[in-house]
């Protein structure tokens, strides 16, 4: 167990120490690309155009030190004797990976690239959710769905749904500087640790990789941005953590209850809350739902008197706070479970009411498409 946190650990920096060099590198490309954030919009509260490039980096970070730990694992790990043999066992069965990760890489290659042309000159919401939902495809054609409890085709079409919300989560949560990335890194550290739980060590590496490629373009964007993740980033983000949540396992046979399950849904809690909550308020307004405006759970905590740096603060420990319950679920029974689930829900709900008395007085402003 503890080479493998090691390695996550090394992977985790591997990822942060890339990603934040190449943020850099895509920083100063974002001009030359045309990928850049104009404040034309009201909701836009920085004064000069700013690159939203990063996603050039994290995309790159990330699959670039996946690629090369792999090359690694597949050809020099089994070899060196002074390792551990748990590592070595790993390291050979890489391979038989290959057509599930080959599936989740193309998929989100495909969401890279609709979201590049979206930065670059713009689409319409149809088009992207065609794209979306097309990107699925290659997970569904290697048997990557989530399969538990349900009959085959149902759980394809569950994760059809699942990875088109998350891709449009974490681009409607990427409206204060941080909030998207750190939100991120903050998952993929709780899935981590599920992931040691559970005794899945290849998810721990990659939530680590994960978790630093996100945190190396963070260091560029928080508190003060000077570039920001553009919708190929912050889609490729959220399409990446879900096909990660589908190949993870979370309930086995002889465990205390059936509840874990839910440990995707509630760790990736605040991102679907927000989203979620902003088209239930634009739907109640008779507004188009992918009409952005300032009324996501960030700006809902601004009207409550925070500051923006506070409020993306506040949202990185309910993250947290609602990730680490969902954790304990898998040593609880049916009865404890149905509790922790409970005290998480209503979580919640009572931050729904308090915010409900910052927008009696505010009426909702309308200021454009979604971008992120």
């Amino acid at each position: 167990m503890a080479v493998f946190v090691l390695l996550t650990v090394a992977a985790f920096v591997q990822a942060l120490v890339v990603g934040a060099v190449l943020t850099r590198v895509a920083r100063a490309l974002g001009p030359r690309l045309g990928l850049m954030d104009a404040p034309t919009l009201a909701r836009k509260t920085h004064a000069a155009p700013i690159p939203r490039s990063g996603g050039l980096a994290l995309f790159a970070a990330f699959w670039g030190c996946l690629g090369l730990n792999l090359l690694l694992a597949s050809s020099v790990v089994p070899h060196l004797g002074f390792l551990p043999e748990s590592v070595r066992h790993l390291a050979g069965n890489i391979g038989m990976r290959g057509m599930q990760l080959g599936g989740i890489a193309l998929g989100c290659l495909m969401i890279f690239v609709l979201g590049v042309v979206d930065d670059r000159w713009g689409l319409s919401p149809r088009v992207r959710l065609v794209v979306q939902i097309l990107a699925v495809l290659p997970l569904v054609a290697t048997g990557t769905t989530i399969q538990i409890f349900l009959p085959w085709w149902a759980g394809a079409a569950l994760t059809v749904f699942w990875l088109v919300l998350l891709t449009n989560s974490f681009n409607f949560l990427d409206n204060m500087n941080g909030l998207s990335s750190g939100v991120a890194a903050i998952v993929a550290g709780v899935l981590a640790l599920q992931s040691a739980l559970a005794g899945e060590f290849y998810m721990m590496l990659l939530f680590g990789l994960l978790g630093g490629a996100a945190v190396g373009f963070w260091l560029h964007n928080f508190p003060r941005a000077s570039v920001f993740l553009g919708d190929c980033g912050s889609t490729h983000l959220g399409f990446l953590l879900g096909a990660l949540t589908v190949v993870s396992t979370y309930y086995k046979p002889g465990a205390a209850s059936q509840l874990p399950v839910l440990m995707p849904l509630i760790v990736l809690g605040v991102p679907l809350f927000d989203t979620l909550s902003v088209l239930w308020i634009r739907w109640r307004a008779g507004r188009p739902l992918m009409e952005g405006d300032t009324n996501h759970f960030s700006h809902r905590l601004v009207a409550l008197g925070m500051s923006r740096t506070e409020a993306v603060l506040v949202i990185y420990g309910v993250t947290l706070c609602v990730g680490l319950a969902a954790v304990v679920l898998r040593a609880l029974d049916w009865r404890y479970g149905l509790v922790q689930t409970a005290m998480i829900v209503l979580l919640f709900v009572a931050i729904h009411w308090i915010e409900r008395l910052s927008r009696r007085d505010r009426p909702p402003k309308a200021n454009g498409r979604e971008s992120g």
